[in-house]
């Protein structure tokens, strides 16, 4: 579909200012009226409602839109002054996202790559989207690759907006490969510790911290949420500011959110865990804790003893419940299996659990302590004098800011943005959770507030439970936290699941490795650990290959943001790889590796699918979007892409339609009418206009409110409310009013996740079920206070304020422009100046970097600064762009995934992306 610049003449522009006044001097008054109607008319403003997709915020924005037909045009983006996320706030970045929809560098048609040439030389001759189906369709019968030979990636947006449709395509399809990049980067490698201690899953989307009324803010290893923009975040953050909370930030470098903290307490990379174990070695060791709190909703008071092996395990009676001491009776006591809280025994009688058990108190034989007992115990040697040694933090300071948090009466410690980095980012998070915990701020005002829809959810699951019921409805919609992520790891590993009897390869490679006496991941799920080696057939199921021959990349960039980009290149290149199918809006550095791209429209182009719960908004509210403009140029929704994918995979899309029903709400039949009639009438994406119709309608019914008005609402607002904070909160405050979806129903300090995962054969630190400190290992044989080579620097790296992840969204003219004004800091190599006179490197200078672990190198420019410890260098991951088709963003900065090698931690294969050192050569 071609689009038009609405024609602006000489003429015309003398007619829209000056030249109109004067006109009145010439003309009659009824010419002059005429030319001001013109004028009106051409000025005439639509506001249409949406939500921001330059990060995963969510922001809930609206669109200024002018003009008619072909000449319609958006003119603005801003933050919707109705919604309570971002308080009608919008960052620059987001902003800027209007001028992705007329990024002259889009895919703008269906590609099929060049007879005779190779994957990554990006020569592709332009098709039609039947060409493009029949090559997928043709190649997938010529090669027959079987559905368990399909793998899907798909990025932070398929993930949220499309999961919906993405695991319902791929239970249906017989699909048991789904590499999700949010995963080993964040939700696994960094949430996990979180949710072991408060069951949530994705905390971004589950927690929203209420800084507003705050008066104590702690950062760690943390400027993402903030200093990078997330604006539901910020604004809260701001206002907290403006009440006059204190504000302390623990970084290795002045990062934004350091520079607007009242003390930068500079760290050496990689002993955040030590720090924070230490804080929490002195709260313990001081009693500065909420007593009441955590002895009546945490298992701190639970008993547990030494099992055979020397692990901690947790004392239970025959039926299983948790023993704990009544200090009223001074008997042992049984407690309920489930519970938000610990004040009634299992037979329901009013109790008082101690926090310490009696000294040489025994069950069964085996000397037993109280959780809490036995976490001091863990880390009694994990001292601020310890912990200064290794961090370079004075022991004052570190006691300090114990006295500081644990007196502050309202405080938080930032729950954190990205995992990754080091092996101990889950102990990390986990800690970090526990000391919010012994403050009694988990889902209170000052502390940690549960999302609403998150809530809802929760609270509709222990509705459900009580009425003995498996789940309160479709999986992909009803369900969250834990028992959400515990399903689909569930599925996806289990051979039984499909009819093939292949689970997922990252499943098979794990077994395979422990078989070996390697060492395999615990709980690869949704990760790419295991994938190179099924596309080079070295991954056997059975006594037979398991290969990976075929993958379809949905809105993910696996070349630039995995590590290392030499390893998706080989994937994707290999001869073993039949098919790669990439659908993107932009021409990332992955889409010169396909065969077949298929262009998306952006999301101020389309109506939405469905309608979503408003992200970690307190408040219980629904959005969705209304296309600002008709797509320009030819392209296809995702929803549609699934259902052709699944007619070429499987012969049919019964089992789609079916399957969607099941696990994601959506009505099937209802579905396939409107898909046929918007089909018939030759609708652009007519599959996911039915969706819409059947999701606006079944969730009307679902709240009880007519269509149009649902409709309505959101057109004129764009954001339909449903419950309010306060309202929410009253009766269902967890763990306060509701237990939240841990094994046990309470805030874990021990955890039951890593004992679970110790009976599966995890061993080592990472799997202890009390806190503890995990050296990062950053150099072998070799410890974080031992002294660096003269060249020799700790890796480190932080997300910029104007680009999302390894978003294509750089490709921008208003963002690229920031980008150039702030060369040095945004693209430059940060080094210390001491450190950096000592190798006679100024600011600009050319240098090489050497990854001393993996020996990968990449050569980028010096910006020397002493913002940042002199133990390190830093560098922002939002750089590094090669395919010269993203002509503002190609050829700007140095690549992370240069020089951080496909190195991962036991649990989750998260990515260990700081977890070495770098040698710098000035060039």
């Amino acid at each position: 579909m071609a689009w038009h610049y609405p024609k602006l003449t000489r003429r015309g522009f003398m007619w829209a200012t000056g030249g109109l006044a004067g006109l009145g001097l010439l003309k009659p008054l009824s010419l002059v009226r005429e030319a001001r109607a013109k004028v009106e008319e051409v000025e005439q403003e639509e506001t249409v409602y949406s939500i921001c997709n330059f990060c995963s915020s969510l922001c809930n924005i609206k669109a200024t839109v002018v003009g008619k037909d072909k000449e319609r045009r958006i003119t603005k983006l801003d933050g919707n002054p109705n919604s309570t996320l971002n308080r009608g706030k919008m960052c620059a970045r987001g902003q800027a996202g209007v001028r992705q929809v007329y990024d002259v560098d889009r895919i703008k048609t269906p590609l099929i790559r060049v007879e005779g040439s190779k994957r990554g030389e990006g020569k592709f001759r332009v098709a039609t989207w039947e060409e493009a189906w029949n090559y997928i369709e043709s190649k997938s019968k010529s090669a027959k690759i079987q559905p368990w030979e399909w793998t899907m990636v798909g990025g932070w947006t398929s993930c949220v907006f499309y999961m919906n449709w993405a695991v319902p395509f791929a239970l249906s399809n017989g699909v048991p490969n789904i590499i999700a990049s949010p995963m080993q980067h964040c939700v696994a490698s960094g949430h996990l510790g979180t949710d072991s201690v408060t069951g949530n899953f994705n905390i971004h989307d589950e927690v929203l911290p209420d800084f507003d009324n705050a008066n104590y803010i702690l950062f760690i290893a943390n400027n993402a949420s903030i200093g990078a923009v997330s604006t539901s975040r910020m604004v809260r953050f701001a206002t907290g500011r403006k009440r006059g909370a204190r504000v302390v930030a623990l970084d290795t470098r002045l990062s934004e959110t350091a520079a607007k903290a009242d003390e930068w307490i500079r760290i050496r990379p990689g002993t955040d865990l030590d720090f924070l174990i230490a804080v929490m070695q002195v709260m313990l060791e001081k009693g500065w804790y909420n007593a009441d709190y955590v002895r009546n909703h945490t298992n701190l008071p639970f008993l547990t003893h030494r099992g055979d092996d020397g692990q901690w395990q947790l004392s239970v009676d025959q039926e299983g419940h948790p023993l704990a001491v009544d200090e009223m009776t001074g008997e042992i006591v049984a407690l309920p299996s489930y519970s938000n809280k610990n004040s009634l025994d299992a037979k329901g009688r009013k109790i008082k659990p101690m926090l310490n058990a009696p000294e040489g108190l025994k069950v069964a034989g085996k000397p037993v302590l109280t959780v809490l007992q036995a976490q001091m115990d863990e880390i009694k040697d994990k001292t601020p004098e310890t912990a200064s040694h290794v961090t370079g933090i004075p022991a004052t300071v570190i006691r300090r800011i114990a006295e500081e948090f644990s007196h502050a009466g309202r405080p938080i410690i930032d729950p954190g943005w990205h995992g990754a980095r080091y092996g101990n980012i889950n102990m990390l998070r986990r800690t970090q959770a526990m000391l919010q915990t012994l403050v009694g701020g988990i889902d209170t005002k000052g502390g940690w507030i549960m999302a609403a829809e998150y809530r809802h959810k929760i609270a509709n699951w222990h509705k459900a439970k009580a009425e003995g019921k498996a789940m309160p409805g479709p999986l992909m919609t009803t369900m969250a936290g834990v028992p959400f992520v515990g399903e689909l790891i569930k599925a996806l590993s289990n051979p039984d699941t499909f009819p093939h009897k292949h689970p997922a390869w990252s499943f098979v490679f794990a077994a395979q490795e422990r078989a070996a006496g390697r060492e395999g991941v615990a709980v690869p799920a949704l990760a790419d650990t295991g994938f190179r080696e099924a596309v080079e057939g070295k991954v056997s199921l059975n006594g037979q290959p398991y290969l990976a021959r075929a993958i379809l990349i949905n809105a993910a960039n696996p070349v630039r943001h995995y590590y290392p980009d030499s390893n998706w290149k080989a994937i994707l290149s290999h001869e073993n790889m039949e098919l790669v199918v990439v659908v993107d809006v932009l021409p990332s550095d992955t889409v010169p590796y396909a065969d077949v791209v298929l262009p998306n429209p952006t999301y101020l182009e389309r109506d939405e699918p469905t309608l979503y719960g408003n992200g970690v908004n307190h408040d219980l509210a629904l959005v969705t979007r209304f296309r600002a403009i008709d797509p320009l140029y030819d392209t296809m929704e995702t929803p549609d892409i699934l259902l052709k994918m699944s007619q070429i995979i499987s012969g049919t899309d019964e089992n789609f339609h079916k399957m969607l029903e099941a696990l994601s709400g959506i009505p099937g039949e209802a579905t396939r009418v409107a898909f046929e009639k918007y089909k018939s009438a030759g609708v652009n994406s007519p599959f996911s206009r039915a969706c819409r119709d059947t999701s606006f309608s079944s969730t009307a019914e679902r709240i009880h409110v007519p269509v149009d008005k649902l409709m309505s609402t959101l057109k004129e607002t764009g954001i339909f409310f449903e419950e309010h904070r306060e309202e929410l909160m009253h009766g269902h405050s967890m763990p306060r009013d509701m237990a939240v979806p841990t094994t046990s129903g309470r805030l874990e300090f021990f955890g039951t996740l890593f004992q679970w995962l110790q009976s599966m054969g995890g061993r080592g630190p990472s799997f202890n079920v009390l806190a503890s400190t995990i050296p990062a290992q950053c150099r072998e044989l070799k410890s974080m206070v031992d002294a660096l080579e003269e060249n020799e620097f700790y890796f480190t790296y932080g997300k910029t304020p104007t680009v999302s992840y390894g978003s294509t969204n750089s490709n921008n003219p208003v963002i690229a422009a920031i980008n150039r004004f702030k060369k040095d800091i945004y693209t430059g190599i940060w080094i210390h100046p001491d450190r950096a006179k000592v190798l006679n490197i100024k600011t600009g200078d050319l240098i090489r970097l050497t990854n001393i672990r993996s020996g990968q190198q990449a050569n980028g420019t010096a910006y020397v600064t002493a913002q940042l410890h002199p133990d390190s260098l830093f560098m922002h991951s939002s750089f590094g762009v090669e395919n010269k088709a993203l002509r503002l963003s190609s050829g700007i900065g140095t690549a992370t995934n240069k020089l951080i090698p496909n190195w991962v931690e036991p649990m989750v294969a998260g990515f260990r992306s700081q977890e070495f050192t770098i040698r710098i050569d000035k060039i």
